[in-house]
């Protein structure tokens, strides 16, 4: 039983960690900026965090702290997801191969040997994997989406495309704005995969008509130039706007990056859980003596 189980828990492993490779967005290039995060100076934004911390200004201190630890966080995902997934593709298919050796009751002897390969193999992979995943899932839900310039480029609007609303007369609010958080009004990766991020027919085709009441208060108002500061705004013309909308989108790019990243992440957790059974089995073989009881 402990044999046949080692063995499917490898195989397993091969299996999810092709599947990880598959669909890794560092990996495979999905995110604009991937080949950045590898030749990032995270260095150079640790010495200007700690020229900020001499000048007192929490601001300044603040923002200095975040693109470092911003950079830091990103230049690890981009070694964790090639070293964690290759490593666990490689460990498991030793360990598939040692388990078909020992389901077949051949090299009994070595059994221990295996047991010790296969209890390495799984808290090796357990701890990298892990860790990766951490990292994935915080840039995932926590770190703004970006172009392959690295600039937050998508702003974030309503499920009717909306990013600001009338209030009174021509002043109008910003939905997302938090003057405490300078990415508030910027799309994280985890928000690719709503449909105000991906192309709507019904959106483009009303955009297309020229006479409608989305294209004239979407065309000419554009949130990088009206919310970045301030939580309301004047607009001198308003067309009888109720909202201010944005342009549609009309590829399904961002739906396509949030599909592989979650596909890793899932997987990747779930290699976790095989990575335990592997150890957990690789530790019993070691503990059997040479007969298999």
């Amino acid at each position: 039983m402990k044999k046949t189980l080692f063995l499917i828990l490898s195989g397993v492993i091969v299996i999810f960690s092709i599947i990880c490779i598959s669909s890794g967005p560092v990996i495979n290039k999905t995110i604009p900026n991937a080949i950045n995060r590898r030749t990032q100076n995270c260095q150079k934004l640790t010495d200007e965090y700690k020229i900020a911390k001499e000048t007192k200004d929490d601001k300044t201190i603040e923002k200095a702290k975040k693109a470092k630890n911003k950079c830091n966080r990103e230049k690890a995902m981009y070694g964790l997801e090639f070293s964690s997934l290759i490593i666990n593709l490689i460990c498991g298919l030793v360990c598939t191969i040692l388990g078909l050796i020992h389901y077949f009751d051949v090299a009994k002897p070595f059994e221990k040997v295996t047991g010790i390969i296969g209890l390495s193999s799984g808290i090796i992979g357990f701890v990298l994997t892990l860790v990766y995943v951490c990292y994935s899932g915080y840039i995932f839900t926590k770190h703004p989406y970006e172009d392959s310039s690295g600039n937050n480029s998508i702003y974030k609007v309503n499920d009717d495309w909306a990013y600001a609303k009338k209030e009174e007369g021509k002043i109008f609010k910003c939905l997302f704005f938090n003057d405490k958080d300078e990415n508030s009004l910027f799309v994280k990766y985890s928000d690719l995969g709503k449909k105000q991020y991906n192309y709507n027919k019904e959106k483009s085709q009303e955009y297309a008509d020229q006479d409608s009441n989305y294209f004239d208060c979407s065309e000419h108002y554009i949130p990088s130039l009206t919310c970045n500061s301030k939580e309301y705004i004047e607009i001198a013309f308003v067309n009888n706007c109720d909202n201010l909308y944005m342009i549609p989108i009309d590829t399904i790019e961002n739906k396509y990056l949030f599909d592989k990243w979650i596909t890793s992440i899932i997987f990747s957790c779930l290699v976790i859980f095989c990575d335990i059974g592997l150890a957990v089995f690789g530790f019993l073989l070691f503990k059997s003596d040479a007969s298999g009881i």
